[in-house]
């Protein structure tokens, strides 16, 4: 298991078989990552690599921020924020470190 923080709430990360039911969505079927607000845990599909497993993972942090801030919106809209993130979010932190590192040699 990995243990992270956020806003004071610590969570894991733990990987499961691909038909673990932690994966089992209301709806019964299967998904390949999902966040638990109850056992303040994210499970994934142990089967994900790579790009995909970047995506999986950064989709159900940005739950795992919203639970823990206590963020409610609409699910639609939470899941399109996920996925909003999972697509964009690595270029958007990369990007704005090159930003503030160009800031901070400018001022220094």
């Amino acid at each position: 298991m990995n243990n992270f923080v956020i806003n004071g709430v610590a969570w894991d990360i733990e990987f499961v078989r691909p038909n673990d039911s932690r994966l089992r969505r209301s709806d019964n079927s299967i998904t390949c990552g999902c966040c638990d607000m109850g056992d303040k845990c994210i499970y994934l599909s142990d089967a994900l690599r790579g790009a995909f497993l970047e995506r999986v993972l950064c989709h159900e942090l940005t739950h795992a921020v919203c639970l823990s801030w206590n963020i409610s919106i609409p699910l639609e809209t939470e899941e399109w924020l996920c996925c909003f993130m999972s697509e964009h979010g690595k270029s958007i932190i990369y990007l704005l470190d090159d930003l503030i590192r160009g800031i901070f040699y400018k001022v220094v």
